[in-house]
């Protein structure tokens, strides 16, 4: 089972979200990656074998974080 995070950061610059769990272990997320890799029609298109790696997302910057349900965040790029 995959425990929740302690903590949930986003760096002063915008560009890096930290999670950080209770075994001390803490993953920086830059938002660039996090864009790349969205679960977003942009990215995974609209069906099996239609994912794209979307160009010219340098530069961006988490906006806002919100909870969503009981085990997940959205984040705003």
């Amino acid at each position: 089972m995959v425990s929740a995070p302690t903590e949930i950061r986003v760096s002063r610059d915008r560009r890096t979200l930290t999670v950080s769990f209770e075994d001390d272990k803490r993953y920086a997320l830059p938002a660039e990656m996090l864009r790349v890799l969205s679960p977003s029609a942009e990215v995974k298109g609209h069906g099996p074998g239609q994912a794209v790696t979307v160009p010219g997302k340098r530069n961006v910057g988490i906006m806002t974080l919100e909870p969503a349900g009981n085990y997940a965040i959205l984040h705003r790029l």
